[in-house]
């Protein structure tokens, strides 16, 4: 199991989602309800928004950024110099610190190596496909006929 599926399954991680710095949604738990290329976009200008507060604040880099909300709190955690955005949400009565241990410990691991499999998987879905509707009604038509019955 990946470092993606181990967190998705647990039970205090209601959506998990992965995105990259350029603009494309990579994977997520569940389906999402609004345009799958503009909360990539959302996720980048709420980093350097809070990268901005923390340099004028003079307090370091940020790692993680919370919102929290009367249902839930959700964390946005930038990884491999801000070329990959992690975000998670859990429920208002989840245990939040025994999740923020779970996350560390699967996210601060992770390299660009462990990236790259759900970057490819995205430039895949983006190839176009080499048969046509035609083309695969015409050799399933062609199975049936040559299978034995």
């Amino acid at each position: 199991m990946d470092w993606f599926e181990r967190l998705a399954g647990n039970r205090y991680i209601d959506v998990l989602l992965l995105a990259n710095n350029q603009g494309r949604l990579l994977r997520s738990s569940r389906p999402l309800s609004s345009d799958e290329e503009l909360l990539p976009s959302m996720l980048q200008a709420f980093e350097v928004l809070a990268q901005t507060l923390t340099s004028e604040f003079a307090c370091g880099a940020a790692k993680m950024i919370q919102i929290s909300t009367d249902l839930g709190h959700i964390i946005l955690f930038p990884l491999v110099t801000s070329s990959y955005y992690v975000v998670v949400m859990v429920e208002r009565a989840a245990p939040l610190m025994l999740v923020m241990v779970e996350l560390d410990r699967a996210l601060s691991r992770l390299k660009q190596e462990d990236f790259d499999p759900f970057e490819e998987a995205i430039l895949l879905s983006d190839q176009p496909s080499d048969l046509n509707a035609d083309e695969i009604i015409e050799a399933v038509q062609e199975w049936l006929r040559q299978r034995p019955l």
